[in-house]
């Protein structure tokens, strides 16, 4: 980003708004807080406005925009407004971000990889998940701009954020929209407005329940029971995975691994089936068997098609 030196690395958060912030955040949750608003709203906020925002004096703001620079995030100063010289980068959002989420753990679940996220969010990427984390630690509504992915078309929902997990490729945003329990994918989130409305959490909801049954991340749906039998060439990987919550192994002599497991969506184990080729057979449901025999024979008849 700034090629006068490397970036150190830090570990803290952000969020954008002007509403003062949880002053308890450490230091480094704080010092990329003062970046994301700096960043997003350039010449708009003053050492003394920072100040109030997050509760500190004025040597503590000052040691904080001193280290920020020193890992290269230049922050400068013009009649006492703040503004980011240069760009943060697609790397910049990647490692901020993973570091914000590390210091919010203890309010939103935490994953490893942030990768696909930021690429998708860009130089939003701080913006959105502040603000998310926010209003998840606030109890506050918000409005969120959402892009679907069947039509993209966008459209605005009012919404009472949970909680943020991570999938296999992206992000989900837990929330409850008219008394349903509801997820949105946070790379299609344009945008996210405070409505300034609190909301009282329901206290037994958890994230686990919510996806109880889930192979993935379909929530809902009548939970059935799988059984699946996968030969010996890939016994070893299916052996050695915990799938699902009480999955059920059994290895015969012959070196067949049979996985059986309680889920609750055809569509999604199905396709995880269609992945192991060859190497599996689905002895139950019959549902299941039929639906992955179906886009197995709609695969081999496209390739045929397209290989005339």
């Amino acid at each position: 980003m700034n090629p006068s030196g490397p970036k150190k690395k830090i570990a803290g958060g952000a969020e954008p708004g002007s509403a003062r912030r949880n002053v308890n955040r450490n230091k480094s949750a704080r010092q990329i807080e003062i970046l994301s608003l700096v960043e997003k709203n350039p010449g708009s906020y003053s050492i003394a406005d920072l100040c109030e925002i997050f509760g500190v004096e004025v040597a503590t703001l000052n040691r904080d925009l001193n280290e920020l620079r020193g890992m290269g995030y230049d922050i400068h100063s013009s009649k006492k407004q703040l503004t980011l010289l240069a760009s943060l980068t697609e790397d910049d959002y990647r490692e901020l971000l993973s570091v914000y989420l590390t210091s919010v753990s203890g309010i939103i679940s935490f994953p490893k990889n942030v990768s696909l996220t930021a690429k998708q969010l860009q130089d939003r990427t701080l913006e959105v998940f502040a603000a998310l984390v926010h209003a998840i630690e606030q109890r506050e509504r918000i409005v969120i701009s959402y892009v679907r992915l069947h039509d993209q078309t966008a459209s605005k929902y009012k919404v009472e954020p949970y909680d943020i997990i991570p999938a296999n490729r992206d992000w989900r945003l837990i929330v409850r929209s008219g008394k349903i329990f509801k997820q949105f994918i946070i790379g299609n989130i344009k945008k996210v407005v405070s409505t300034g409305e609190n909301f009282e959490r329901i206290g037994d909801f958890s994230t686990n329940d919510y996806y109880a049954g889930s192979f993935g991340f379909f929530s809902g749906g009548t939970i059935f029971e799988a059984e699946l039998e996968f030969d010996g060439s890939v016994a070893a990987l299916v052996r050695n995975r915990i799938w699902t919550e009480g999955q059920e192994i059994i290895e015969s002599e012959d070196g067949i691994v049979v996985l059986r497991m309680k889920v609750n969506s055809i569509e999604e184990v199905g396709n995880w089936v269609l992945s192991w080729g060859s190497n599996v057979f689905v002895r139950k449901p019959a549902e299941l068997r039929e639906y992955v025999l179906g886009k197995a024979r709609g695969i081999l008849q496209m390739s045929e098609k397209k290989g005339r």
